[in-house]
C-alpha cells in the first residue's frame, strides 16, 4: 500500500482518524505527567594540603600531588549505603553522584545532584558540599592525624541555579506520540479495508436476475378460423433467453382416390407405387372382361 493509499484511507475513515489523534494527545499528556522534567546542579571541591606539607609561606597549589588518595577515600564514603541514606532522606526523588573529576589531574571531587524541583536540587547540593570538609576532617581524626597535617577543602565552583533536564520527558513524549500515530494509521487502514471488503461482498453476492418464463408453444389452430388468435408476444429484451418455438407434428398425406385407376388401386394411397408386372396383369384382365361383356 502506497503513501497516497494510506492518506486516502485516513480521509475516508476520518472518524477513526480523529479518535486516534485524540487518544494520541492523551498519551502525550500522560507521558509528560509520568516522566516530568528533572533538575540538576553541580559543584567541584578541591582538597588543599596541610600546613605541614606547604610550610611557612608556601603555595598550597604546588603541593597537590599527594592528595589523590585522600580524595578517593572521601568519594568511597559518599558511595556507601549509610551516606546515601543520610543525604537522600530529605527528598524521595533526590539522587547524587560524588566522584573524582577525571577532567583534572588534581584532587578535585565533583558533586552532581538531581531532584524533581530546583529548590530541592540546590538544597541537596548545598548539604553535600558542606558535609565534605566535615567528613574529611572526621576521617583524619579517626586515624589520629596531627592538626597541622590535616587536609582541608576549597569550593572551586557551585551552581546557583538548577538546570532543567527534559531528556527523559522528551523520550517518553516521542514514544507515546509514535505509538499513538502508528495505532491510528493501522486502525484507519484496517477499518477501511474491512468496510471495502464487505461492500465488494454485497455487490458480488446480490440477488441474481430471474430469467423470464418460456412463452406457450405454438399449437395448430384447433378452434377453427373463427377462433380468436392469441395476443402477439412482445420481442424478448436484450440479454434474455430466446423463447422456445415448437413446430407442429408432420402428419402423413391423406389418401386421395385415383382417377382412372382400378378399384383395387383406389384403396391404396396415392404415394403407393406397385410393381410394373402387377399393373400390366391387372390391365390385361380388365380388357378381357370388357371384351366378354361386349359379346
Amino acid at each position: 500500500m502506497s503513501f497516497l493509499d494510506v492518506i486516502a484511507a485516513l480521509g475516508r475513515r476520518w472518524i477513526v482518524t480523529v479518535i486516534g489523534l485524540l487518544a494520541t494527545a492523551g498519551l502525550v499528556y500522560g507521558a509528560s505527567t509520568i516522566e516530568p522534567p528533572v533538575y540538576t546542579a553541580r559543584a567541584l571541591v578541591l582538597l588543599v594540603p596541610s600546613e605541614q606539607v606547604v610550610g611557612q609561606g608556601g603555595n598550597p597549589f604546588l603541593a597537590l600531588g599527594g592528595l589523590d588518595l585522600p580524595a578517593r577515600v572521601v568519594v568511597a564514603y559518599y558511595e556507601s549505603d549509610a551516606a546515601k541514606a543520610k543525604f537522600s532522606s530529605g527528598s524521595d526523588d533526590a539522587e547524587y553522584v560524588v566522584a573524582i573529576e577525571e577532567a583534572t589531574r588534581g584532587p578535585v571531587i565533583s558533586v552532581d545532584v538531581t531532584d524533581s524541583t530546583p529548590e530541592a536540587t540546590l538544597a541537596t547540593l548545598e548539604e553535600i558540599t558542606a558535609s565534605i570538609p566535615v567528613e574529611l576532617r572526621r576521617l583524619q581524626e579517626e586515624v589520629d592525624a596531627p592538626k597541622n597535617a590535616i587536609v582541608s577543602t576549597l569550593d572551586l565552583t557551585k551552581d546557583e541555579q538548577a538546570e532543567a533536564d527534559n531528556s527523559g520527558t522528551v523520550r517518553m513524549i516521542i514514544a507515546a506520540a509514535g505509538l499513538g500515530l502508528v495505532a491510528t494509521v493501522v486502525g484507519a487502514v484496517a477499518t477501511d479495508g474491512l468496510f471495502r471488503s464487505r461492500a465488494r461482498g454485497r455487490k458480488q453476492g446480490g440477488t441474481p436476475d430471474v430469467a423470464p418464463a418460456d412463452p406457450p408453444s405454438a399449437e395448430p389452430d384447433a378452434a377453427g378460423p373463427g377462433a380468436a388468435k392469441p395476443a402477439q408476444q412482445s420481442a424478448p429484451a436484450a440479454g434474455d433467453k430466446p423463447p422456445t418455438v415448437r413446430l407442429p407434428a408432420v402428419r402423413p398425406p391423406s389418401v386421395q382416390p385415383g382417377v382412372g385407376r382400378p378399384a383395387d388401386e383406389r384403396a391404396l394411397p396415392s404415394w403407393h407405387n406397385p410393381p410394373r408386372e402387377s399393373r400390366d396383369k391387372r390391365r390385361d384382365d380388365a380388357a378381357a372382361r370388357a371384351a366378354a361383356e361386349s359379346r
